[in-house]
């Protein structure tokens, strides 16, 4: 069984003249494991897709499925538990709260999910943050951190919680190519030792060079699938 089932999905809006189909009739299967690119132009539908994998967004039509279970059977609240359980999230902004420290931060998503008590939570946080190589950072607030290292507290706060995927739109797109390399030379050997599913959303040849996958849309359709070469 796959591990994300996307069949026949569309995703439309409507302005009040005139409907803009988004995603049209996109159909693909991911492995757990895997590390993809939802690559193409602006417009093309790959954040769309992505954000209806995520559960961020609504379906008009056809189905999404993450371990055999389909997302359009969720209520509004059903869906954010989904999200707070299952998907890692890492955004091109980072998104991390200024206020709270690196080691707040991820203790935040871990109180959320209501799964650990205290101790086991700094245990688990302070585990990750070695393993990622920004542990002497635990103290300091996102301003005060480098681009790369805000991003890669974000993959840390993706990962935190051991969710089912992980989700990347542009995780690049605010970093010099340096740093973007770094960051993405750490999520594909996290993808390889850890058999983390990542699923990106990109235009970055950076992503797409490294992708194991490559899933091209253009104008909200499918236009190619294929093993990265």
């Amino acid at each position: 069984m796959a591990l994300v089932e996307v069949k026949n999905l569309k995703k439309t809006y409507s302005n009040g003249v005139m409907e803009v189909h988004a995603v049209n009739d996109v159909s693909f299967s991911i492995e757990k494991g895997e590390f993809i690119v939802l690559a193409g132009p602006s417009g093309s539908g790959k954040t769309t897709t992505l954000n209806l994998i995520g559960a961020m967004d609504s379906i008009s039509s056809g189905s999404v499925s993450i371990e055999n279970l389909s997302l359009a059977t969720l209520t509004k609240d059903e869906k954010a538990d989904f999200r707070r359980d299952k998907i890692g999230f890492i955004f091109q902004n980072f998104n991390l709260i200024p206020v709270l420290s690196v080691f707040e931060n991820l203790e935040f998503i871990l109180e959320l999910s209501k799964k650990y008590n205290k101790a086991e939570r700094g245990i688990k946080i302070e585990s990750l943050l070695k393993k990622l190589d920004i542990w002497s950072l635990k103290d300091r607030r996102p301003g005060e951190l480098s681009g790369g290292q805000q991003q890669r507290v974000a993959i840390a706060r993706a990962l935190v919680k051991d969710p089912v995927l992980v989700l990347a739109d542009e995780p690049t797109a605010n970093l010099d190519s340096h740093t973007g390399e770094s960051v993405l030379n750490l999520m594909k050997k996290l993808n390889v030792e850890d058999n983390i599913t990542f699923i990106f959303s990109s235009h970055d040849n950076l992503i797409i060079e490294r992708a194991k996958r490559v899933i091209r849309l253009r104008d909200g359709k499918l236009v190619g699938d294929s093993d990265a070469t």
